[in-house]
């Protein structure tokens, strides 16, 4: 093998993913970008959303539990007095 040829096997171009999606959001038409940003934000919001719910869930149940045992405070059962 010849030093080109050694050259050559050896090299390998290191490019991140990052630079990567760069590369291809932007040879992309105008249209395609667009719609692309559109779903990355539907899926943040989605995210969040899901979050949110878990974290209502979590107080909720939480809330309940002391509920039923008894930890609540007296003045706290007022709030589900109506």
């Amino acid at each position: 093998m010849n030093k080109t040829m050694a050259a050559n096997a050896t090299y390998q171009p290191t490019v991140s993913p990052v630079d990567a999606l760069g590369a291809l959001y932007q040879s992309q038409t105008k249209k395609v970008r667009e719609a692309f940003r559109m779903r990355v934000v539907a899926e943040r919001e989605e995210q969040v959303t899901k979050r949110q719910q878990a974290m209502v869930k979590e107080s909720l149940t939480r809330a309940f539990e002391e509920l039923y045992s008894g930890k609540v405070h007296q003045d706290a059962y007022k709030l589900f007095d109506e």
